[in-house]
């Protein structure tokens, strides 16, 4: 490494001062504009500390694209399964654990327990449809809350009734899973058909 040489006495004094600072005002300025670098970078690409932002950012609407692509076709197989009265085809759709609650009824839990609530379902109603009002997802799981109309039928008649849903998915692999559903409607089972 060179070293620097200097003159004696007080001019070396003098030069031992003026190559400190200019050392240190180098390092100054290459550290200042590094700092305004990354401050420009963070407030045009928000994200983890150290990264750009723009990977974190793009990987986030991935995953939130590829969910709701799952999300959506599990519920269109949930609503036919339900709509043609296919039993097999919509316990598949949940967990080996899953719980389900119906109205004010109370839990089952597990896919057999679930198999005799749907099949008692089935046999009283015919179409639903259910919306998406809200919608997160997280890791493995994601959370569907939204609208929904049940038409029930009984030796009275039947009626349609409106509510709500609100359904937790797991996800194993890359498939997803109802783990838990919950459906409350707004009129009590016992009402009074409408003709």
């Amino acid at each position: 490494m060179l070293q620097p040489t200097f003159p004696s006495g007080a001019p070396r004094t003098a030069a031992v001062i003026r190559s400190t600072l200019a050392i240190g005002a180098v390092a100054c300025a290459l550290l200042s504009s590094a700092d305004v670098g990354n401050a420009q970078r963070a407030r045009r690409f928000p994200g983890a500390p150290g990264s750009d932002g723009m990977s974190a950012a793009a990987n986030r609407a991935e995953y939130y694209a590829d969910v709701m692509l799952h999300t959506n076709a599990l519920l269109g197989k949930w609503r036919g399964a339900w709509a043609a009265d296919d039993i097999e085809t919509l316990l598949e759709l949940y967990t080996e654990d899953a719980t389900f609650i119906f109205n004010q009824d109370d839990p089952v839990r597990g896919r057999e327990a679930i198999h005799e609530k749907l099949e008692s379902l089935l046999q009283r109603s015919g179409e639903v449809q259910a919306s998406f009002t809200d919608f997160d997802a997280s890791g493995r799981m994601g959370l569907i809350t939204g609208l929904l109309t049940f038409q029930l039928g009984d030796q009275r008649g039947s009626r349609v009734l409106t509510g709500v849903h609100m359904t937790v998915l797991i996800r194993n692999g890359r498939d997803w899973g109802i783990r838990s559903q919950l459906i409350r409607l707004d009129q009590p089972e016992n009402a009074t058909p409408s003709n």
